[in-house]
Formats: C-alpha cells, sequence, structure tokens
C-alpha cells in the first residue's frame, strides 16, 4: 500500500443529519411574518384606539373591538415568532400566514358590514397587497386575495358606493396589481434560494477531482433506500477499494499524474457498475461502492468484471465486499447498517491488502 499510513477499520460512524425545517417558500413566509405581525400589532392597535375615540358612526364598535384583539393577537404571534417559541407558525408557516391574513382582512370586512361605508376601505387595499407580499403560494394567495375581491364587491353591492364605480374598480385594480407584483418577485426569490441551495447541496456531497459523490453523499444516499421493503435491503452490499501505488506515482510523476489516475479508477468504476449502484470516493486512495438489489452471486460477478477492466486499464487495486446478509444487522436501522457495511468492507479490503503484501514480501 502506498497512500500512507492505514487508519483503524472501525473508524468510520455514519450519521445521516437531517432537519425538519420548512422548505425555501416556508422560510420566506417564517421570516415575513415577524414584521408583518409587529407592524399589524400597532397599526390595529392605533386603529382600534382611534374608533373608540373618535369615531361616531353607528356599528363601528365591532371592529373597534376586533381591531384591539386583533392587534393583542398579532403582538403575542409577534413575541412568539422573536422569542423562537412559536414552533407552530415556524414550522407550519404557511397556515399560520393564512390565518393571520385572513384575521387582518377579517376588520375592514367587520367595518364596512358595521356601519355601511364601502369606501374608501383603505384596510382591504392594504390587505390585498399584505397577501401578496406575505403568502408565496399561489394557491393561497390567489384564493384570499380573490375571497377579499368578491366580499368587497358583494358589500359594494349591498350598501352602495360613495364614488363612482369606476373609482372603485380602478383602486381595485391598483391593490391587486401591486400584489400580483410582490408575489412574483417573491416567487422570483424563493425559486432562486432554492437553485442555490441544490446547488450548494450538489458541491457538498461531490468529490471535485472525480466527479463521483464523497463519503456524505454515500451516507446521505441511505433515506432513498428507506422506501424499499426488506428483501430490497437484506439484498445491500458494500464494495471497498484502495488504490495500489498512489503515494509511489505522485512522488514519480507529480500530483497531476496522481489525480489522473484517480480519475481513470473513477471511470472504471463507472464502467464496472450498474446505474443503480453509488459509487463514492471517501478517501484520497479510497472508494466505496454501494450496491442495492444485488444478491451475492450477481455481486460476486460484479467485482470479477472490476478486477477484470482494473487490470486491463493497468491499475492495481485491493477490494473489500460485505454483504448485508453476513452483518447480522439488519434488524437495525439503515443508516447503521450501512455504517456496518462500510467497516466489514473496509476490514476485509484491508486484510486482503496485508495478504498480498506478505505474499510478495
Amino acid at each position: 500500500m502506498t497512500s500512507g499510513r492505514h487508519r483503524s477499520p472501525g473508524r468510520r460512524s455514519a450519521r445521516v443529519t437531517r432537519t425538519d425545517s420548512p422548505g425555501d417558500d416556508g422560510l420566506v413566509i417564517s421570516d415575513a411574518m415577524s414584521p408583518f405581525c409587529g407592524i399589524g400589532c400597532i397599526m390595529f392597535g392605533l386603529v382600534s384606539v382611534s374608533q373608540f375615540a373618535v369615531d361616531t358612526n353607528p356599528g363601528s364598535w365591532a371592529s373597534s373591538t376586533l381591531a384591539a384583539a386583533s392587534a393583542v393577537i398579532l403582538g403575542v404571534a409577534w413575541l412568539l415568532l422573536r422569542t423562537g417559541r412559536g414552533d407552530v407558525l415556524h414550522h407550519h408557516p404557511l397556515h399560520g400566514a393564512v390565518a393571520i391574513t385572513a384575521l387582518v382582512a377579517l376588520n375592514p370586512l367587520v367595518y364596512i358590514i358595521g356601519t355601511g361605508i364601502t369606501y374608501p376601505a383603505t384596510g382591504l387595499l392594504l390587505v390585498i397587497v399584505g397577501v401578496g407580499a406575505l403568502l408565496t403560494n399561489r394557491f393561497w394567495a390567489t384564493a384570499v386575495i380573490l375571497t377579499v375581491n368578491v366580499a368587497w364587491v358583494l358589500c359594494a353591492a349591498v350598501y352602495g358606493l360613495p364614488v363612482a364605480p369606476a373609482v372603485f374598480a380602478a383602486q381595485l385594480a391598483k391593490a391587486n396589481a401591486l400584489a400580483i407584483v410582490l408575489a412574483v418577485v417573491r416567487s422570483r426569490t424563493v425559486r432562486r434560494m432554492e437553485q442555490a441551495r441544490q446547488q450548494i447541496h450538489q458541491i457538498a456531497v461531490t468529490d471535485e477531482l472525480t466527479g463521483l459523490v464523497n463519503h456524505r453523499g454515500l451516507l446521505q444516499s441511505a433515506p432513498t433506500l428507506r422506501q424499499g421493503d426488506r428483501a430490497r435491503r437484506s439484498s445491500l452490499a458494500v464494495v471497498y477499494l484502495d488504490v495500489d501505488g498512489l503515494k509511489a506515482v505522485n512522488d514519480r510523476a507529480g500530483h497531476l499524474a496522481g489525480d489522473e489516475l484517480l480519475r481513470s479508477v473513477a471511470h472504471v468504476l463507472r464502467q464496472s457498475f450498474r446505474s443503480t449502484d453509488i459509487i463514492a470516493r471517501v478517501g484520497g486512495d479510497e472508494f466505496a461502492i454501494l450496491l442495492v438489489g444485488a444478491d451475492p452471486w450477481v455481486t460476486e460477478q460484479i467485482i470479477d468484471r472490476l478486477h477484470q477492466q482494473l487490470t486491463q486499464a493497468g491499475i492495481s487495486a485491493s477490494t473489500g465486499t460485505a454483504i448485508a446478509a453476513t452483518t447480522a444487522k439488519s434488524t437495525g436501522s439503515l443508516d447503521t447498517e450501512i455504517a456496518d457495511l462500510l467497516n466489514e468492507a473496509d476490514h476485509a479490503m484491508y486484510t486482503t491488502k496485508t495478504g498480498r503484501r506478505n505474499t510478495t514480501s
């Protein structure tokens, strides 16, 4: 072996870290809810005070009371979001945003119904614009905005308009247009966040030199196997490969030649294994291949083909294999099972390499 010091076969601990966080769309909504609730709390607080103090229109008391209650609810929501205790709002941001916008939209509608004054209903215009800024989900944004539009038009039809219908329609059209612009901008932001996240993830799980997945990428492939049945899981196998002579190539011909050797190994591995197998570079001169749905006989045939193609390419390497049925771990978690297979295949490879050394010495 020419790759330097060999580490203990039991050196690997496979853990796949997953978080139950909302998607990019949910993160955008969650980030917008805090200022939305904070500003809304102040606004409805001022509205309730001013209406109780100076609004003499009959029926305004219902809207004033609702405004005060809305200020309290939004204030509590803001405090929960700011202190990190609003788990429900953070984990279900879309539902929370829909509920908040529904509460906000209810205020001007209650005022219209209570007083019979349909215009100017600045609150409804602000609600329409606010929905476009807060709800990036197309279905719910469209549903809430259409509901507010229809409700306002119905109120105008029932209670009449103190202005020309054209003025009313123009104000409504302006609010909807601004809401659409804001919704499109937020949707583009979400889409770009998703693209950036995918690119970062791809970089994090890819070996730059060979284009194969790296150790992290191999471990993160485990969740995709959970959907398979027990029979499919029981046919898991891992092949561990260590390239012979890499250090000698680096010392003799330079690291560019060593890099070319590793790329050649990766090319042979892609040719030898199936498209469903997961091939990873897990160390400087070490590769691991996760085979799914290959019984021991098929695995043996694939490994024989691998050695033939390595020989044809003039590459010397030591391999070790572990099959799920030999680990007696099939009843445990899949993460642990793959970790055990990696360790067993690593140990088998090291045993093979040591035996070859003793034979040639």
